[in-house]
């Protein structure tokens, strides 16, 4: 369920950074425990972090970051999309579970599931889209779940760091046809 800049699942709150949230957003940027070994942490400072956040930049029609919180016990992680700028039917979403412990749970899955109704139904995407690195099993999986389909394996970039990878991508037909996102508790 949408509410304004949140969005509500049955276990998630998904919400936008706010100032309060800096702290926890610049350690997550900064730790390879948070990033696990399938991402490159993006190394932001206190400076860039809070202007990121006071400028909106990780809050706009084209491109949102939320916060993931478990709704018993905080921050697990961001979730976060963007509108390809040369396709902007097109969205790209990356999610990051930076709690370890609260990995392997399916809280990524759920938090994914929530995200893609909402750029399909609300955002009128066509299509949503998913990098991610070859040996993460785990996510790969999670796309199958959700109705993607490899489209390439491909290198890519990812913050300075090469890695080769999977394109992953589901269109709107896939997405109306599939009993995972027409059958869900709000």
């Amino acid at each position: 369920m949408i509410f304004g800049d949140k969005i509500m699942t049955p276990r998630l709150r998904m919400r936008r950074l706010v100032e309060g949230d800096l702290p926890l957003f610049i350690s997550w940027s900064n730790s390879d425990i948070a990033h696990g070994e399938y991402l490159t942490p993006d190394r932001i400072d206190s400076h860039n972090g809070r202007e990121i956040i006071t400028s909106e930049a990780c809050w706009q029609e084209q491109n949102r970051v939320f916060l993931i919180e478990l709704k018993d016990a905080g921050p697990i992680g961001t979730l976060h999309y963007w509108l390809r700028p040369e396709r902007r039917s097109c969205a790209v979403m990356a999610v990051k579970i930076a709690d370890p412990q609260q990995r392997n749970k399916g809280y990524g899955t759920e938090a994914q599931k929530y995200l893609i109704i909402h750029l399909f139904l609300r955002q009128k995407a066509q299509s949503v889209e998913m990098y991610t690195d070859i040996n993460n099993r785990s996510q790969q999986r999670c796309l199958a779940k959700l109705g993607f389909e490899l489209l390439e394996t491909l290198n890519y970039d990812d913050h300075q760091v090469k890695r080769v990878g999977h394109l992953f991508r589901m269109d709107a037909v896939n997405f109306l046809n599939n009993p995972v996102y027409q059958y869900h508790y709000e």
